[in-house]
């Protein structure tokens, strides 16, 4: 696993057979595009996949037409949640490729990257499967979600400390746990009174003198 910038990714990309352009790394950027955009700035794609529809999806997969692959590459781009942008077709001007822009670096496996590229990889049982494969990210400085993580487990932390460290009682806590011990403990008849104050001395002044 590994930080990949969108340069990064397309080069992955590439290694499955798909074509990356519009990139300053991948040939450069042709014109119309926003000035502002991510293209200029090297920080987003093109990903087309115009090979003939005899060609498979992935290894030893069936034959897929192009534009059902990349209406299907659009798809994953859209459930990984990896991307600024993910377009494809069905968005306005993005029927015959697949756009994805990224800022910065994410962490992205190489099942995440074989998953985008032909929907299918390799668990490490070595079974194929279609399921995405899913991973947390570890804590990064460049990983935007790394402070949310740290701020959740240090409250999660706290919380379990909480729990099991005894709370100071409050003072009417105290008087009810008095009153109540006072209650229930057993009392002594007004015999065993009289003969315990008797023994003790001052009975016996009163009656003998």
């Amino acid at each position: 696993m590994a930080e990949r910038s969108i340069v990064d990714i397309g080069k992955a990309l590439q290694r499955f057979g798909l074509r990356v352009a519009e990139n300053p790394a991948f040939g450069g950027v042709g014109g119309g595009h926003s000035p502002t955009g991510y293209h200029p700035k090297g920080l987003a794609i093109d990903v087309t996949d115009w090979r003939p529809d005899l060609a498979p999806a992935y290894e030893g997969g069936k034959p897929i037409p192009w534009k059902q692959r990349t209406g299907e590459l659009s798809w994953r781009a859209k459930q990984l949640g990896l991307f600024n942008e993910a377009l494809g077709p069905g968005d306005p001007g993005h029927d015959t490729h697949v756009h994805l822009a990224l800022e910065g670096k994410k962490f992205v496996t190489d099942p995440q990257l074989e998953w985008l590229a032909t929907g299918r990889y390799k668990t490490p049982e070595g079974k194929l499967t279609d399921v995405m494969p899913t991973i947390s990210s570890p804590i990064s400085s460049e990983n935007p979600g790394s402070a949310n993580t740290q701020a959740t487990a240090a409250a999660l932390f706290g919380s379990l400390l909480n729990a099991v460290q005894p709370k100071e009682k409050s003072l009417q806590q105290q008087l009810m746990e008095s009153t109540m011990a006072s209650a229930l403990a057993p009392r002594k008849s007004n015999i065993s009174a009289l003969m315990q104050y008797a023994r003790s001395g001052p009975l016996d002044e009163i009656i003998y003198g």
